[in-house]
């Protein structure tokens, strides 16, 4: 039989807003529940790569070191999540989530379900995925140094990747679908002056090539039908970031990106329904302001409990 559970706030998403909104939650007596689709709790926390410039307590801490001093902090405080199952409907109107055979419904619900890595979609990409497909060069470059690989993206990331990659010896093609990049400057400079970086513009990627690993990688540039092939045995693709929130198309307000829309304290534009962290958050996705919308969401939620002054 389906599993059902009524709780007075339900939240959807363990990353830092999540999981900060329970803590508020929890010293407000609010009875809640947290679902996450991941196998732990962390969100973006485990897809960063780099130490910690700009969170308070845990600056120049490599990136491991915090997400565990994190995720211990939560089990010290006995939050309980749901891991490990997805999530398939949210229902706004009834402030309902489905996961698998079971249903939650709460009085409040708040979105905090983050972004994931934009895809190319292209073949192979999901086939090679680990197996030379890669979304980091600062994590996997040495398994590459010496060898050619494919950087694919006109941001900072993607450039930063490109220069990464070159100082272990890699040879990088830089592969952009734009004729203008959107790195900084400084980096960008680097880059075309690197003789071990080869810059291609207007890029489109059609194709990763590999039977079992990463060999080639096709792509056609703007106004030609050629297929050009890049020998590459590794391409980190660094083409952005998009939210998770094709469940809430048409259920709540969204921006033109699919950023979920809100006011103070996280409201959104349907009476109950609350997001924080980068779910609506396009122009400051960081680990501080999802631990404030969170806080804030959760002190909101409280006080239309009437849990909360």
């Amino acid at each position: 039989m389906p599993r059902r559970k009524r709780v007075e706030a339900l939240i959807v998403g363990a990353g830092v807003a999540g999981l900060s909104a329970a803590l508020f939650l929890r010293d407000f007596g609010v009875e809640y529940l947290i679902v996450e689709e991941a196998l732990q709790p962390g969100g973006q926390l485990h897809e960063i790569h780099a130490p910690i410039q700009n969170y308070l307590l845990g600056i120049g801490w490599e990136s491991d070191r915090f997400a565990a001093a994190f995720l211990n902090d939560v089990r010290t405080a006995g939050i309980s999540i749901l891991v490990g199952s997805p999530i398939t409907r949210i229902a706004v109107r009834t402030k309902t989530v489905m996961r698998g055979s079971e249903r939650y419904q709460a009085k409040t619900l708040l979105i905090a379900t983050g972004l994931r890595r934009r895809a190319l979609g292209v073949p192979g990409e999901r086939e090679l995925e680990s197996r030379g497909v890669s979304h980091s060069a600062n994590r996997d470059r040495t398994a590459y140094a010496g060898r050619p690989v494919v950087v694919v993206g006109g941001g900072t990331a993607a450039v930063e990747d490109a220069l990464l990659c070159s100082e272990v010896g890699s040879q990088v093609t830089l592969l952009h679908r734009s004729s203008r990049f959107r790195a900084r400057p400084d980096f960008l400079a680097r880059a075309k002056k690197d003789p071990s970086i080869r810059i291609v513009r207007n890029a489109r990627v059609r194709r990763i090539v590999g039977a079992d690993r990463v060999e080639a990688v096709e792509y056609l540039t703007r106004g030609s039908r050629t297929v050009r092939v890049a020998k590459a045995e590794a391409i980190f693709i660094r083409v952005g970031w998009e939210p998770r929130t094709e469940l809430l198309r048409g259920k709540l307000r969204l921006d033109r990106g699919g950023y979920i829309q809100v006011g103070w304290g996280g409201v959104t534009s349907a009476a109950g329904v609350y997001a924080a962290g980068d779910v609506c958050s396009p122009r400051w996705p960081s680990i501080a302001n999802a631990a404030g919308q969170g806080a804030a969401a959760g002190w909101e939620i409280a006080r239309r409990l009437g849990k909360a002054g």
